[in-house]
């Protein structure tokens, strides 16, 4: 284990809340609180409403890890705050509630429930939580972070699915460790002696091993946005190749690797969807279920329904069964 490695101690512990804080002194408690304790962010609060936030902090020599609660927000990690504020670490927001988005100049990823994403800390970017903050954050000093990803560099964000079953796919696997790792270090309950920070550096050895994310983790993210856009007819392969940063060919084989096809996989969810709300909606008219799940028009819906499933929508609504298996 390397020297620069340390264990946490009970002593690195810190709490913070807005909840005794004058409301027009909030904004700023807030912001002083992050500079001083995880990285230095311009914040403004959403939708006019009073700021509410809470954070739990521990950190070591190498690492940072906070628990964060707060009211809907807009965050900014801009140039001048990266001269004020550096940190030449890399920061990895784990999403535990919600949903938010992440935008730098490489693009913007959409970050939901169970989500990981992993970003350059000094670098520029903005994020916004509509609804509200909920997430654990983990910084590693660029150093560590660089030796573990044998010396190769984070040219952009990458993300992650955490809170799998730990004996599923080895990277999934690491991060739901790694995400079980920073809520156990973040347990003020726990004794020092258990806060091991060779544990985290192993998952994420096994995280950035090859430079990449995954093919299983990619075509994850893949059916993610497909069920979020399954009501747009317009949807095609090139926006998955552009949310998953590939080309359309490279795209054709990730789902070819998983025995399917893009328009195979979005035909099958359409219908899967059609089914549920045939049973679930049965005085719906079938040409508006056909339209709220993509299919320009009910001959193709009809036909498509009957191909997969083996029966007309008709048939389908009248068995009054959603859990019928079909492929």
């Amino acid at each position: 284990m390397p020297d620069s490695a340390h264990d946490m101690n009970q002593n690195d512990f810190k709490s913070f809340t807005t909840a005794h804080i004058p409301h027009h002194e909030r904004l700023e408690y807030w912001e002083a609180h992050n500079a001083d304790a995880l990285i230095g962010l311009d914040i403004r609060p959403l939708h006019a409403q009073t700021l509410e936030a809470q954070q739990h902090n521990r950190q070591s020599s190498t690492t940072r890890v906070a628990k964060v609660l707060g009211s809907s927000q807009l965050i900014e990690r801009s140039e001048q705050m990266i001269r004020k504020y550096p940190t030449e670490s890399v920061a990895m927001f784990f999403c535990t509630q919600g949903d938010s988005f992440y935008s730098d100049a490489q693009g913007t990823h959409l970050l939901h429930t169970g989500q990981l994403l992993i970003c350059d800390a000094d670098q520029p970017f903005i994020r916004g939580f509509g609804v509200g903050v909920s997430e654990m954050v983990l910084t590693v000093t660029m150093e560590e972070f660089t030796r573990i990803s044998g010396g190769k560099p984070l040219e952009n964000a990458q993300k992650f699915t955490f809170g799998s079953p730990v004996d599923q796919q080895p990277r999934l696997a690491a991060a739901t460790r790694l995400a079980q790792w920073v809520d156990h270090v973040l347990n003020p309950t726990n004794h020092p002696a258990e806060i091991l920070e060779n544990d985290y550096l192993s998952w994420l050895e096994v995280l950035f091993q090859g430079g990449g994310t995954d093919t299983t983790q990619l075509f994850e993210e893949a059916q993610a946005f497909i069920n979020l856009h399954l009501s747009n007819p317009d949807l095609r392969r090139t926006d998955i190749a552009s949310l998953l940063h590939m080309s359309e060919r490279q795209v054709a084989r990730l789902f070819a690797a998983h025995n399917t096809s893009f328009s195979r996989e979005i035909l099958l969810k359409r219908t899967r969807a059609a089914q549920r709300l045939l049973v679930a909606e049965p005085q719906a008219p079938i040409a508006e279920i056909a339209q709220r799940c993509g299919f320009r028009t009910t001959p193709h819906f009809s036909r498509t329904f009957r191909e997969i499933t083996g029966h007309s929508p008709t048939e389908m609504r009248a068995r009054g069964d959603e859990s019928i298996e079909f492929s």
